[in-house]
């Protein structure tokens, strides 16, 4: 990691070429968030990388790079730092291939830890996810980096106005190199809200016709709290024989720890189904973003309860599916509130807050369906949040400085 060569300058000529900023993405291409960004930049005409640590299925039009050893980062403990060497020279040598223009890093996590080797003078977006942010509060080393990457980003969005305010004050980065984006829901979404059919859905996935269906939109991992979901299904069960849950096992981690987590919770769910019989559907496997929102679609409640989180676009996908919203008490949700959106926040301890809400649970009026998708129409189209970030990009590759604009 002793070379310091940075990325080529960009012809003086850029702009009135037109040519769109050649974006480098550093994250896990198996992340959904990471390959939504990715295909729609290259749709958008950008020349677009994945820098990636983790093997992935390939992203149509764009460039993915997969280290060598993919894994190695996230290994035993023995193998993790020589892992996190290898990689990272690795990621230097795609940068002097690459030139890009900008370099957006996914997380502060992994990719914010490979982002040091970055050289000097390389424009970098970063966006934390809320999650790492948690983690990072309880850890040095963790919070060290966390810092380091913020604070030699060019531009941080956070997704929410909460977290925005936690990296200007707790990691002290100007407010001017900061902006809030919203990553909104996809278009193609908002345009096939009206032909989903939910009785089809429920037919597919075998979840009774007339129960009323309870669905836990995230992954089924502790972050999520599933297991404070399910004794609150459980519970609400005893008094409601209607009721039907749904759990979504999600992506397959990566980590050979989250994954072996990522078993147990799946393994508790299978218990409480067997105590429940056919009133308990696992989704065992990763779903296409489409046939997750039909699923919403299909369901009368959807219920997010993690311990943090930032502007969620699983939660804003179950808002446009006309979802009654069950959420945790937290800032990013209560912003969505303050927003507009039509939503019940659930007081500690989850388990019981939620039980009781589903206890009373129907299906969402009209009048708040109409009002949340009239939100998700008119202020998150997925298409409106990426304009916003590649006039960004724009920005950073004429001056080097963020856009400075009011938090959304």
């Amino acid at each position: 990691m002793s070379d310091q060569s940075a990325p080529a300058p960009l012809d003086e000529n850029h702009e009135a070429a037109g040519r769109q900023p050649v974006v480098l993405l550093l994250g896990a291409a198996n992340s959904i968030h990471t390959r939504r960004w990715a295909t729609t930049l290259a749709e958008q005409g950008h020349r677009v990388v994945v820098a990636s640590w983790v093997s992935a299925d390939p992203i149509p039009g764009v460039d993915l790079r997969v280290a060598d050893g993919a894994g190695r980062v996230r290994a035993s403990r023995g193998r993790a730092v020589w892992g996190l060497l290898t990689t990272g020279w690795w990621l230097r040598r795609q940068l002097r291939q690459v030139r890009p223009d900008v370099v957006h890093v996914h997380s502060v996590g992994t990719a914010g830890l490979l982002s040091l080797v970055l050289p000097s003078g390389t424009v970098r977006v970063v966006t934390p996810w809320g999650s790492e942010l948690r983690t990072a509060a309880r850890s040095r080393l963790r919070r060290w980096v966390a810092r380091r990457v913020l604070r030699g980003a060019n531009l941080v969005v956070p997704t929410s106005a909460s977290v925005t305010e936690e990296v200007t004050g707790r990691y002290r980065v100007p407010a001017a190199r900061t902006a809030t984006l919203s990553w909104g829901v996809d278009d193609a979404l908002i345009g096939s809200r009206d032909q989903v059919r939910p009785s089809a859905v429920r037919r597919e996935f075998g979840i009774p016709e007339q129960a009323t269906v309870v669905l836990s939109v995230r992954s089924a991992t502790t972050v999520y709290r599933v297991d404070e979901i399910l004794a609150a299904f459980a519970s609400a069960a005893r008094e409601r024989a209607d009721l039907h849950l749904v759990v979504l096992s999600g992506l397959r981690p990566a980590e050979a720890s989250a994954l072996r987590s990522q078993q147990e919770c799946l393994a508790r769910i299978q218990v409480l189904a067997a105590a429940l019989p056919g009133r308990v559907t696992v989704v065992d496997r990763t779903l296409q973003p489409a046939q997750v929102f039909a699923l919403m679609c299909a369901s009368e409640v959807a219920v997010s309860v993690p311990r943090w989180d930032q502007r969620s676009t699983t939660v804003l996908e179950a808002a446009l599916a006309g979802c009654r919203l069950f959420l945790a008490d937290l800032p990013p949700y209560r912003e969505l509130l303050a927003d507009g959106l039509v939503a019940e926040l659930v007081p500690e301890p989850i388990d019981t807050g939620l039980a009781a809400r589903l206890v009373a649970a129907g299906r969402l009026g009209d009048a708040e369906q109409r009002r949340n998708r009239a939100f998700i129409e008119q202020t998150e189209s997925w298409s409106r949040q990426v304009a916003t970030m590649r006039q960004w990009y724009g920005a950073l590759v004429g001056t080097g400085e963020g856009p400075n604009v009011p938090h959304r």
